[in-house]
């Protein structure tokens, strides 16, 4: 057992009372995005109060039991994912190859229940238009196919982004599995055929990476409401993860037909979908790539990526959601060099 001051017991009992209130709050609300967004906030301020359960779980005559440390967020079950019975607003999942489009495929399924479709299926199979949560696409990218004449079928869009520091060598381990046929997701690809993709290819991905954002940030530009933006590298960190999961599922459950998690689960879906590794689980379906995470660039290099996104920083200077990102994009390419 381990056992807590008496103010610390009052004034975490007082931070989980103001927790629930919000969540209540939020859940019971109607989908105006206003009131989506003061409940968010009402939200986040209670749960800035609490620390996970790491190693705290209930309070009991002066008394805190201890839980399993893998699953700082409690238990939660993982709903099984199916197509919906009604019809629903889709939401397109756009991201550039090597953005993290499986994990949020996965995170996204375990908020709602729902199956979520590819641009490919979605295309030609008229059954499945309507009755998926979300659409996975690379488009404009080569990898995927434009999906226009059904955009009325779309409440909108969740465009993951990542540093093209990182996204462009993990597309290419990507690249390396499919001409080698091996299982996606199961290897990196060796370091000297990294710098040789590298070498040939970094200016045109680089170009097609800033084309891709520029392209569903341009489609929403008169509605941006409706498009929401997640950093892969917020969905992963342990800090800032919790709460973006929270944004998402809040995105989602704006789309009519669509449900998600409650509120106070989130933040343990979120944990079990995105960290099952540090739950030490084996998940079918999820990333566990071996061999050296080695991806190294040559000075011009790092500079021609930096101009990248310098580049895309001042365009979007107008939408301080995006220019915040890219500056901090900017900030980490300086300290790797």
């Amino acid at each position: 057992m381990i056992f807590l001051r008496r103010g610390r017991v009052v004034a975490s009992l007082a931070a989980m009372a103001g927790l629930f209130v919000a969540i209540s709050t939020l859940y019971t609300t109607s989908t105006n995005n206003s009131h989506q967004t003061l409940m968010l906030r009402s939200y986040q301020r209670a749960l800035s109060n609490v620390e996970p359960l790491n190693e705290a779980a209930t309070v009991t005559d002066g008394a805190v039991s201890s839980i399993d440390p893998k699953r700082p967020y409690g238990n939660c079950e993982i709903p099984r994912s199916k197509f919906a019975n009604h019809p629903v607003e889709t939401v397109y999942q756009p991201a550039f190859p090597g953005s993290g489009s499986r994990m949020t495929y996965e995170l996204v399924a375990a908020l709602t229940g729902m199956t979520i479709s590819n641009d490919h299926n979605y295309a030609v199979d008229p059954n499945v238009r309507r009755h998926v949560v979300s659409v996975k696409t690379h488009y404009p990218n080569r990898n995927g196919i434009s999906l226009e004449e059904f955009d009325d079928d779309f409440h909108g869009a969740l465009l993951v982004i990542r540093n093209p520091i990182k996204a462009i060598p993990s597309f290419f381990n990507f690249w390396y599995e499919r001409i080698n046929h091996l299982e996606n997701h199961s290897v990196r690809a060796p370091t000297e055929e990294w710098i040789a993709f590298r070498d040939a290819n970094l200016e045109i991905q680089l170009q097609s990476w800033a084309h891709h954002m520029d392209y569903w940030l341009k489609k929403y530009s008169k509605e941006r409401s409706k498009l929401l933006v997640l950093p892969y590298e917020y969905l992963i960190d342990n800090k800032r993860g919790p709460d973006t999961a929270l944004k998402l599922a809040t995105f989602l459950d704006s789309a009519k037909g669509v449900n998600v998690a409650n509120p106070e689960d989130v933040a343990c879906v979120w944990h079990r979908s995105v960290k099952y590794m540090d739950e030490g689980l084996d998940v079918e379906g999820h990333s566990v790539r071996v061999g050296s995470t080695a991806t190294p660039y040559t000075q011009a290099q790092f500079n021609q990526i930096r101009a990248t996104l310098q580049k895309q920083k001042w365009k979007y200077k107008d939408d301080p959601q995006v220019f915040k990102i890219m500056d901090q994009y900017m900030r980490h390419i300086n300290h790797s060099w």
